[in-house]
């Protein structure tokens, strides 16, 4: 897994390398350069909505990805297991993003002027978010006094380009490894459990975990139980943590010798309610859905930044600010997602061994699972 693909499976990675070191090349394109949006915050008033208003913009798709892919992925059959039997599996969940989450409308800033981007312009006062083009930047003014007899000296700083992530990814922009799992119960009901293990990747550490039961309801109709069908309610809850090491960019203090306490913590909270039916023919079972899921995504960066200086595309260390402003915990959002959910697969089983794929539908998303493991009934 490269670099990029990794930095946007977990989204919202702040830049490497350090104010106190000269770089002779450009800095990476994507999602890792988002700390650039910080001198944004350097003016007299309005500094932390000029901060919130562009991080949220960049960030929104990816967040709201997030939390539609925590609750994919729980089922590949309608039918329970029977008493003690169980299946095991590894699958990659991924989203793919919508050309309208390429860009964000710029909002008006206090103090920073929005200029476009270069080298190309994105149009309609349009930035790139985190999915948008690579190698597109988008540039500011920081009006700043300094020149001489006092004139206004515009200070440039570019924010980040987009990731152009689909390259990396063909089947989605945004995917999560899963280990997902179930056992027999009484009553014809499963215990369903999802597992992401704690795996770190380009400074992010993501962990992640799940519980549900799906529960036979054919069996409480007398039309239906003869059916040569499955159906089942599937409800269930998960949870994902990112948590990123976000040091290197700005110190903490105008002493610059310490980066300590700088993370940015993703926390995704998801519940979703489903109706799963399948049928099964030799070798293959064909598996639907219809529910309901939501999710809220909680993204905060933690900890304290010195903004001394802006970024420009070739200009590092950076343009010094007139006025530096200390950061304390600046960040905190809840991306809040929900709606019905469509889901479509198929199973192909040989012996205890099983290739399963869907395609589920969510809030105009498409979302992907492609799974391999085993069960025993």
């Amino acid at each position: 897994m490269n670099m990029r693909l990794s930095i946007v499976l977990l989204g919202l990675v702040l830049c490497h390398g350090s104010l106190a070191q000269t770089i002779p090349n450009p800095p990476p394109a994507g999602p890792s350069q988002i700390a650039k949006f910080f001198p944004a915050a350097a003016v007299t008033t309005g500094g932390s909505q000029n901060l919130n208003s562009l991080v949220t913009g960049y960030i929104t798709p990816i967040a709201e990805d997030f939390g539609a892919l925590s609750s994919n992925g729980w089922f590949n059959t309608g039918n329970p297991h029977k008493k003690l039997g169980f299946d095991l599996s590894v699958s990659l969940n991924a989203a793919s993003a919508n050309s309208s989450d390429k860009y964000f409308s710029v909002p008006a800033l206090q103090g920073v002027t929005y200029n476009g981007t270069l080298p190309t312009s994105s149009g309609g006062g349009k930035a790139s978010t985190a999915y948008g083009p690579e190698g597109e930047y988008p540039t500011f003014n920081f009006n700043a006094s300094g020149g001489p007899n006092g004139t206004p000296v515009p200070i440039p700083f570019y924010g980040p380009d987009g990731g152009n992530i689909s390259k990396d990814i063909p089947v989605g922009n945004v995917a999560v490894p899963t280990i997902n799992g179930g056992v027999g119960l009484l009553w014809n009901t499963d215990l369903r459990f999802k597992f992401t293990p704690t795996v770190t990747i380009s400074k992010t550490q993501l962990s992640g975990w799940g519980v549900g039961f799906m529960h036979d309801i054919k069996q409480h109709f007398k039309g239906l139980k003869m059916a040569p069908i499955s159906l089942s309610l599937l409800l269930a809850y998960s949870q994902l943590t990112a948590t990123t090491d976000l040091s290197g960019i700005y110190y903490n203090s105008p002493a610059r010798n310490s980066f300590s306490g700088q993370q940015g913590i993703g926390d995704t909270k998801s519940y979703t309610a489903q109706i799963v039916f399948s049928k099964s023919i030799p070798v293959v079972t064909f598996y639907a859905a219809v529910g309901y899921s939501s999710s809220t995504t909680n993204y905060a960066i933690k900890g304290t930044y010195y903004v001394d200086a802006a970024y420009t595309v070739f200009s590092l260390p950076g343009v010094p600010l007139l006025a530096p402003v200390t950061l304390n915990n600046p960040y905190s959002k809840d991306f809040t997602t929900g709606g019905m959910r469509l889901t479509g697969g198929l199973r192909f089983k040989f012996g205890p061994v099983f290739l399963n794929g869907d395609y589920s539908y969510y809030n105009s998303t498409g979302l992907f699972n492609m799974g391999f493991g085993f069960t025993v009934r």
